[in-house]
């Protein structure tokens, strides 16, 4: 019964490989979550006036910056995959290269990632950065506990406005 409890969660983020459509489910959501945005403004200079004048330039792409994914064998055990730790971590650094078999130079990037996290977001994103630190070992050498801290960055193939980010509706 106290195995069954510990079993029933909430629903996990889940990261999918778009070029592969490979899906990965967290062992456990990441604690804190941190969305970035930057709006850029031209400074203008003019001759006279008592100020700049602001013109927009764009707004920077989303940042989710210094998630931690938290993965421990012997939790993975209790789920029935002791290989969790390894695929995980092949996983997230296969996001770091480009796919094989491309040809040109707009084609030679690393894949894109879909974030999905129920009920707080969904978003195409790319890795900007990866670090693993390896925080417990067993008495045979493996790894019994790491974290994964994994930087993304939104991308985007569209012009997205005001209303429709406005219409967004998570974390209700």
């Amino acid at each position: 019964m106290a195995l069954d409890s510990a079993l029933a969660r909430a629903p996990r983020c889940v990261l999918v490989n778009v070029s592969t459509a490979e899906a990965m489910e967290c062992l456990f959501n990441p604690t804190q979550l941190t969305e970035k945005l930057q709006v850029n403004w031209n400074h203008l200079v003019v001759p006279g006036l008592s100020h700049q004048v602001l013109q927009f330039q764009s707004t920077s792409n989303t940042q989710l910056s210094g998630i931690e994914f938290y993965l421990d064998r012997f939790f993975a055990t209790t789920l029935g995959s002791d290989t969790v730790l390894g695929e995980f971590r092949a996983f997230l650094r296969a996001l770091t290269v480009p796919v094989g078999g491309t040809e040109t130079v707009a084609t030679t990037a690393p894949p894109r990632v879909l974030v999905i996290w129920p009920e707080v977001l969904t978003v195409e994103c790319v890795v900007n950065s990866v670090e693993f630190q390896y925080r417990q070992f067993g008495v045979d050498g493996r790894v019994l506990v790491y974290t994964a801290t994994v930087g993304f960055e939104a991308i985007l193939d569209v012009r997205v406005t005001s209303e429709e980010l406005r219409a967004e509706t998570y974390l209700d």
